[in-house]
């Protein structure tokens, strides 16, 4: 069965089974298509009624989203430089010649540079290149900032671990893990500061509950801004980092 835009219904989905959803979630993203997210048990029977109760907006969103996909394919948003506001540096980017079948990523950091050798017309791959470096510059630099924050705050932690999801900037483990959001490298310091002390202050108190809050008042008083400021620090993210999560074709 086919609409109006001849494109085939129902779409093809995933569906993703999560013991906390109180209810069915519809999300469509340039990296998954169309997802579903069903409590547990949930019978599956249902999900054509669901679908169809839903068509308009899953159609209207599958097309904006092959829009998204056609410019994640464009040779134009690979970046010739990135600019990193959390430290206030711009590393230049260098394409060049290589194999036709690898891409290789390699950098330096005086002066920063990367270089990027094999068939650049591979724009996704090329992106997952720049989001693996990213990853590990940002080891390099938020880890040593979690311990400066740390020691003037008394907070604990046991390790630091670098991540890149693309749904939150950090978290803290009962064992004492503190995880960051690689791209909090994009932000600018004060909210990149306000997460780390966030997530430290879960050493004490694991819930958001007054207590909690209080802690992160004396340790960052100006919180409040900063966390809306930090709603909307996705308009941070450049494109080829965005691209990045495209699935493999």
């Amino acid at each position: 069965m086919e609409n109006h835009d001849g494109r085939s219904w129902p779409p093809f989905y995933h569906v993703k089974e999560n013991a906390r959803a109180k209810r069915v979630i519809l999300r469509v993203r340039p990296e998954t298509g169309l997802v579903l997210t069903v409590p547990k048990g949930f019978n599956p029977r249902h999900i054509p009624r669901i679908l169809h109760h839903h068509r308009d907006w899953i159609e209207k969103a599958l097309a904006g989203i092959e829009d998204r996909c056609r410019t994640f394919r464009r040779p134009d948003i690979l970046p010739q430089s990135i600019f990193l506001k959390a430290v206030n540096t711009t590393w230049a980017v260098v394409y060049g010649p290589g194999s036709v079948k690898t891409l290789e990523l390699t950098w330096t950091h005086r002066p920063p540079r990367l270089q990027l050798q094999g068939d650049v017309s591979q724009v996704p791959a090329c992106c997952r290149l720049l989001r693996r470096w990213l990853r590990e510059e940002a080891k390099r630099v938020l880890t040593p900032w979690v311990h400066v924050v740390a020691r003037r705050t008394g907070l604990s932690w046991a390790r630091v671990r670098i991540t890149t999801p693309q749904t939150r900037w950090g978290s803290y483990s009962s064992r004492g893990t503190v995880s960051l959001n690689a791209a909090l490298l994009f932000l600018p310091p004060e909210l990149v500061e306000m997460v780390i002390i966030h997530e430290l202050c879960h050493s004490r108190h694991s819930r958001h509950d007054s207590a909690f809050w209080r802690l992160l008042a004396r340790h960052q008083p100006d919180y409040a801004q900063l966390d809306a400021a930090l709603k909307h620090a996705q308009d941070h993210l450049p494109l080829w980092y965005l691209a990045s999560f495209m699935s493999k074709p």
